[in-house]
């Protein structure tokens, strides 16, 4: 039997011209390029391989960046976290003192302790008292009322021993018959500071301090209104 042929148009500079092959040339020639096939199919596949690989690589390099950016965004947080809050530790501790300052110099005492009292303000015998008088033994502690400047200090006559005191709210105060004083002129005092000692210097009939206070610095009133209007109970 005649062998079946397979035929194909070819074109040609001279036109076109038709080829045929038996089937057995066909099945060879399939064969043949089946090899090449796969090589290239392989030479394929490899450049995808490598385009993976390499974008896979650029991808990594991102997030590294992407991550190495983000530990350094974290880093200065901390950072301005940690300054933000030494500038508040530091701001209240300055706050504190500044507090704890404003409370010693608003803060009022006795001016001695355990002492009697012996005389008030008002006249007597025909002449004006200013003060009150608190009798005890000479050497008693005396003490600021609270903070203040000593405008004076040392002997003043008939007052014996004085120590006058400005404080902060304009009041002003006088210690007299001391003897001994432990502050000079322009000295800062705070409340409960040691000014000097009771005595019996000046015109006094026993050791005692006779104590007077002037707001604003002008006339003298009654030293025992004037300490319970300040919270302070002889």
């Amino acid at each position: 039997m005649p062998s079946a042929l397979a035929a194909v148009l070819v074109a040609t500079t001279a036109g076109v011209t038709t080829v045929t092959w038996s089937a057995g040339e066909q099945a060879a020639t399939t064969l043949k390029l089946a090899p090449a096939s796969a090589a290239m199919r392989a030479v394929h596949d490899a450049g995808h391989t490598e385009e993976r690989r390499e974008m896979q690589l650029k991808a990594d390099a991102v997030l590294a960046h992407i991550e190495a950016q983000q530990r350094a965004d974290r880093a200065r947080e901390r950072a301005e976290l940690k300054r933000k809050n030494a500038i508040q530790a530091k701001e209240a501790q300055r706050q504190a003192l500044a507090d704890a300052a404003r409370r010693q110099r608003n803060r009022w005492v006795l001016p001695i302790a355990g002492a009697q009292f012996t005389s008030g303000f008002g006249y007597r015998w025909g002449r004006m008292h200013q003060g009150d008088d608190y009798a005890a033994p000479v050497g008693t502690r005396l003490s600021a009322m609270s903070g203040g400047v000593v405008m004076s200090a040392g002997p003043a006559g008939a007052y014996g021993n004085k120590v006058e005191i400005r404080y902060g709210d304009g009041t002003v105060s006088v210690y007299a018959h001391m003897d001994s004083v432990a502050v000079g002129v322009g000295d800062h005092v705070s409340a409960g500071q040691l000014v000097g000692r009771t005595g019996n210097t000046g015109r006094s009939t026993g050791p005692h301090l006779h104590l007077e206070i002037h707001p604003g610095g002008g006339p003298a009133v009654d030293p025992s209104a004037w300490l319970s209007a300040k919270g302070i109970q002889a």
